[in-house]
């Protein structure tokens, strides 16, 4: 099982992301996209993640699943 964002429910902001500093594998980052509605979005790496769901207990805005 990897994990996977749910961008409706996604903040998007780098500075509130839990997600990011409790990866292990540094699976999960921000990129800055013009594009997006809030600047940029999370992206999770899925050869990077190991499954471990650390990311899914931090994310405030609960758009991280394991599927």
């Amino acid at each position: 099982m990897l994990a996977v964002i749910n961008k409706r429910k996604c903040p998007a902001q780098s500075a509130i992301c839990r997600p990011i500093q409790v990866c292990p594998t540094g699976a999960i980052t921000y990129l800055e996209d013009e594009n997006e509605p809030l600047g940029g979005k999370i992206s999770i790496d899925a050869a990077l993640c190991d499954g471990c769901s650390l990311c899914v207990a931090e994310c405030c805005g609960d758009a991280i699943d394991l599927k």
